[in-house]
This record gives structure tokens, sequence and C-alpha cells, in this order.
């Protein structure tokens, strides 16, 4: 690896979209003393770009260290530029920063081996840290390579995946030997797996940045000790903890927001013009306990608890907008950075709207099945205004009643139409089968960005809100039931029992 560089600092590896929407590459440094001039990094793969987000914050915290109170953040937001800082630590730091560094290479740990029973190195292909490529017998989410075709990834590109396979890489079964760790039956799942990360998005990279740069100091966001920082700057190669071993308390912020879930070592190739990586070599690597993740989204169990909600393929974080939003003077579970924005809108002069972005990997068993980046326009006001979120939990509570009054309608319409003594299973079956309900959150998901976007009128929103839900679910029980099953004496007779009930349930919800 001696004869191989790639500065994450200097070379063009992180792609942005400037405010004019021109495509460039930036290093860490270029990108974070022009982030006032650019609009966002724009990567295809969403866990990506939040883990590069990430990152950049932790690369942030280090340089400024802080900021450690409200006065602080106000003068780096006012300044509206990052400042000679960023250049002064990264130049500090430029030897951690290479990926390919013989003695310490980026987020990776030097002279691991993946070894057979005669102490052989057998690497790995890439592949088997990426999501969206078939390697083994891993999961893939979109793509049928196989293991016979080999997958060859330029610096860039690996650096893209290493930061991401340290914060979204699933669980599963290892069964591999390295010189380091010896055996590893199985690997844990990554901090950032089993939860939905929220961003506040700005109107510049620069504001995104610093609307998610918490106040960082002995107990914020989370407990910090002397030894806290960042991955790079740790002297020790890290502990590999399975399911064996319990799991460690981070040393602060930085250690977690840049927690070492993989041991990695790239192996770099060059062929005549160009340098690239087919293999690695990978082992478990920590993992964390004890720590409510401060951007992530927490929900309410029916017992009482807060809990991190893992993505739901069948239902997109806005139907939790409930709890994403939600809070009062005893109790607010939202991610850090709406509180931080709401207490300091007495310092500074924000914008009247963000974008609140979602980002989450959906798996199954350590199946990856979707990976998502959900994005809502938000008022400021849902934020701040205790009363601007009462409107919203109005709404948000019609319509899940709503689905609750017409999945009965098509229950109703089901057991009207098949023979007299069907089973609740058939019935239940036949209904689901319907497409209904798919259909009426489907519709209802364009209603809810528009209901965001009347919220500086919360009275009106909330009555344009009614009508939509009412008017989304005669439309999806009309096409979905009533179109769907042929003209009888039976079907007029189930359909008029469904419709009956159904009016009959709207009347008391919109009374």
């Amino acid at each position: 690896m001696a004869n191989f560089s790639f500065n994450l600092i200097d070379e063009l590896w992180i792609p942005c979209v400037d405010l004019k929407g021109n495509y460039h590459l930036f290093g860490i440094c270029d990108l974070l003393m022009q982030a006032h001039e650019l609009r966002s990094i724009q990567h295809q793969n969403p866990l990506t770009e939040a883990a590069l987000l990430r990152l950049l914050l932790a690369v942030i915290h280090r340089a400024v260290d802080g900021p450690r109170n409200s006065r602080e953040w106000k003068e780096l937001y006012q300044a509206g530029k990052f400042d000679c800082r960023i250049p002064e630590y990264l130049k500090k730091c430029y030897p951690y920063f290479d990926l390919f560094s013989s003695e310490a290479p980026f987020y990776q740990t030097p002279g691991l081996l993946i070894v057979d029973e005669s102490g052989n190195s057998v690497p790995q292909s890439i592949s088997s840290i990426m999501l969206g490529v078939a390697s083994g017998n891993n999961k893939t989410l979109f793509d049928h390579t196989t293991d016979d075709l080999p997958v060859m990834v330029s610096p860039a590109e690996a650096a893209h995946i290493l930061i991401t396979a340290q914060m979204f890489s699933l669980g599963g079964l290892n069964k591999k030997t390295t010189n380091l760790f010896n055996y590893q039956f199985r690997f844990e799942s990554s901090e950032m797996v089993n939860s939905i990360f929220i961003l506040l998005v700005g109107r510049s990279l620069f504001e995104t940045l610093m609307l998610n740069l918490l106040i960082y100091n002995d107990n914020e966001p989370i407990p910090n000790s002397l030894e806290d920082c960042p991955v790079w700057e740790r002297k020790d190669r890290g502990q590999a903890i399975t399911n064996k071993e319990k799991p460690i308390t981070p040393k602060g912020y930085l250690d977690y927001l840049t927690c070492k879930s993989r041991h990695i070592l790239l192996m770099p190739q060059k062929d005549a013009n160009n340098v690239y990586v087919e293999h690695i070599h990978i082992a478990q690597g920590e993992r964390f306990s004890g720590i409510v993740n401060p951007g992530c989204m927490s929900k309410k169990s029916k017992k009482g608890n807060w809990y991190h909600p893992q993505l739901d393929v069948d239902r997109l974080v806005w139907r939790d907008s409930v709890a994403l939003f939600s809070f009062d003077v005893n109790v607010d579970e939202r991610p850090k950075a709406f509180r931080q924005v709401q207490s300091m809108r007495d310092y500074v002069d924000l914008p009247a709207r963000y974008i609140c972005t979602a980002f989450a990997l959906a798996n199954d068993r350590a199946n990856p099945l979707a990976w998502c980046r959900e994005k809502l326009n938000i008022p400021i006001s849902l934020l701040s205004d205790r009363n601007v979120v009462a409107y919203l939990e109005k709404g948000m509570l019609l319509s899940e009643q709503t689905f609750g009054v017409i999945e009965e309608a098509v229950r109703i319409f089901m057991r009207e139409y098949l023979p007299e003594k069907s089973k609740s299973r058939d019935v239940n079956e036949k209904a689901k089968g319907t497409g209904v309900i798919r259909m009426y959150w489907d519709r209802m998901e364009g209603h809810f960005h528009q209901f965001l976007l009347d919220m500086d009128d919360p009275q009106n929103a909330i009555e344009k809100w009614e009508k939509a839900v009412k008017q989304t679910a005669h439309e999806s029980l009309d096409l979905c039931v009533k179109g769907r099953y042929r003209d009888s004496a039976r079907s007029y007779r189930a359909w008029s029992a469904a419709s009956d009930y159904l009016n009959m349930r709207f009347a008391t919800l919109y009374k």
C-alpha cells in the first residue's frame, strides 16, 4: 500500500451540487470551505449521503472544538461560512486521511488479514460490503452480479463504500478467521442500521451542516470524556465486539459519530493506467450500547417506552410525523437538531421553512429490503409552536381513523360477497387483496405534502386535509372494490352494506 496514495482532504471524491445546479467533485477541505456556495451532497445511494454528512459533522466539531454553547453556535452560523480553523485542523491531520496509507489508512485497520487454516491470506471481494451488489450468500437490493464477475472500484468509490459500510453494515454470519481477531462466527449490525436518521436541510450545504451541528460539551449531545475524538485520531486499532462480548460505551459524541463497526483493510491494485480496489480484508469491529442516538427519530411503544423505530417498507416516515414532530413542556424526544433550532430562534434569524430528510435502511433479519431518502417540506413553526403541532396531530389522527374505517368497510363487503360460511381468514385475505389500503396511503402521501405546505395557516390546512382524507377514502374504495367486482345482486348488496357503514362512520368522524 506504500506505493499508492489517495488523500481524502484534497483528492476529488465527494459529489456535490452548487447553488446553480452544477455538479462538482470536492475533497473534504475545499468542500467545507465552499459549503456556503453549495446546495448539497448528491449521491445515488442515500445511505452514502447520510454517512458523508455524519463524517463532515465530526470534522467540523473537532476543528472548532465545539460549539460549546449557544453563543459559539450563533457566531459560527452568523459568519455564513466556515473559517480558517477547518484547513488548519485538516493540515494537522493530513496523514490520517490517506485511504491507502501503510501505517494509518483512513477508517481502516492496518495489517488486518483474513487467513485460511494454513495461515494464507484469503481476501474477500469489496462487493461483500456493498449493499447494492451481490456477493457470496449476502442479499442485495438491486444488483444481480455473481462472484464470477469481479467488482473493481476507483479510490473515490472505495472511499464511499468504506464510509457507508462503517455506518450501515448489516449483521449476519461471518465464519472467518483473521490474524488480529481470531475466529469470528458472525457480524453485528452497525450503529445506524436499525433507526431512521433525521437531517434538517437548509438553503446551502453550510446551513445544512450548521443546523445539524449540535452543541458539543461535557454532557451534550451525549456524555463526552476528555479522550473523545474521531476515529482517525485514535492510536489504538479498536476492539472486535461480537454477540459474545458486551457492547462498549463510546468515549463521546465524536467517537460515536465515527464508530468503527468493521475492521476493514482495502487492498489497492494498479493496472497500466489506474489504481483500483477489488479485494478487502474484514472483521467485526466495535459496537456501542447505552446511547440514545441524538440524530434519529424516536417513537413511543404501547407500553410507554421510547425506542428508535426501523424503516418499514409498508409504512413511509410521513405516517409517523406525529412521533417525529410532537413535543410538550415535559417530554421532548425529537431529534436534537429540532430542539436546537427551536431554542436558537431567540439568537439568530432562521429561515421560515426547511426540508426535513429521513435516511434509513429497511431490513428483515439482516437482509436488506429497501433504502430511503424521504423529504418533508416543513415550516419552522412545526419545530417551535406547540399549537401548530396540535393541528398536525389532529390531521394524522383523522387519517389513521379513516384508515380503520375503510379497512372495516372492505371486510364488510367481503363478508357479504363471499359465501356465507367463509372463514374470517379468507375474508381478511380477500379484503387485503383488493389493494384499498395501499391505494389510500399512496394517494394520501401527496395530500400530506400539501398539508405541510399549507401549515402556515393551520386552520385552513386542517380543513383542506379533512376534505382530502374523506375524498381519498371514497375514491380508493370505489376503484379497488366497486370497480373490481362485476355487477350482480350479491355484489350490489355487499357494496350497499360497505357504503352504508362508510357513510355512517364518516358522519361521526367529521361531525
